[in-house]
């Protein structure tokens, strides 16, 4: 293989959202330059979604004004609220409305859907077509992401491949630019990988996927294998391998970004990234989390 692949940074999002401290926000701004320093240049920077559900992210307002323009940054808005204060944080800071994303986040698990969503799938999906409504009007990019795509985090549930493959359609046709299919909980095989993402594919062919995996039983790297021959050229991962998804039995950290770099060099990909610059920008995730105050969690939603 010798294809152009994308990698994207979810550290200071799905990453930090997962901490049981509040990262400065300094530290996030900082983070998000050492990584973009290494060459990736797409980054889950926030979320935009009440602080009382997320206060490890309590400060996107303050936070997105002051970032390094360079990056196509990404943010989690689950509704208009989220979607119009997005708009108004990164006008703030002279991003145009074109150059960013927002993301818009389900789950193919009906359980996981109600702990992540406070929603049943149906009424998710309902907010999502009102984000989309918004963010076209307003000119800004929209991504959309399906957790728990693969395998569900309970035993009893499986995941109905129809169902990811209509909720795919639906993101289509709200006008995404790109899509990411999840295994939140780092439980799927690469056939499994395979035969979902080649349906998603030919349900959906004019729309870009990108695969987010977690590694709990050491199939991770196989299923970015997989996903490479499905034609999928963006994986995302995380510093250090940070997060993983408080509301999913089960769900380890992020795929580490180093270990993803070095498997897709090994396997011929192009990605642009230094893998020395990685390594420092891995220290200063580290550094910062160190350095972070405790936040008391209620309650944490749409994670990966």
């Amino acid at each position: 293989m010798s294809d152009r692949v994308t990698l994207v940074d979810v550290s200071t999002r799905d990453g930090f959202q997962d901490e049981p401290v509040f990262v400065a926000t300094a530290d996030k701004r900082d983070v998000a330059a050492a990584v973009y320093a290494a060459g990736i240049s797409h980054i889950e920077i926030t979320s935009f979604v009440h602080p009382r559900w997320v206060p490890q992210l309590a400060d996107s307002d303050q936070l997105v004004p002051t970032l390094l323009h360079g990056p196509r940054y990404s943010v989690l808005t689950m509704n208009v609220r989220g979607v119009e204060r997005a708009i108004a944080a990164f006008a703030a800071g002279g991003f145009a409305p074109g150059s960013w994303d927002a993301i818009f986040v389900t789950s193919a698990s009906p359980r996981h859907a109600m702990a992540n969503n406070n929603r049943t799938i149906d009424e998710t999906l309902a907010n999502f077509d009102a984000v989309a409504e918004v963010a076209r009007a307003n000119g800004v990019g929209l991504r959309a992401a399906l957790a728990c795509a693969f395998v569900s985090p309970w035993p009893d549930e499986r995941i109905d491949r129809g169902l990811v493959v209509d909720i795919f359609r639906r993101f289509a046709a709200g006008g995404v630019n790109g899509a990411t299919v999840a295994d939140t909980v780092g439980r799927a095989d690469p056939r499994t990988v395979a035969a979902t993402v080649a349906a998603i594919s030919d349900a959906t062919k004019n729309v870009p996927l990108s695969l987010h995996l977690h590694d709990a039983h050491g199939y991770g790297l196989a299923n970015v294998y997989a996903g490479l021959e499905r034609g999928v050229r963006s994986f995302e991962g995380a510093l250090a391998g940070l997060g993983g998804c408080p509301w999913a039995p089960g769900a380890p950290g992020n795929l580490d970004l180093e270990k993803l770099l070095g498997f897709l060099e090994d396997c011929g990909c192009s990605t642009g990234v230094d893998t020395d610059a990685l390594g420092r920008a891995r220290e200063r995730v580290r550094a910062a989390v160190a350095s972070a105050v405790p936040v008391v969690r209620e309650h944490a939603a749409a994670t990966l």
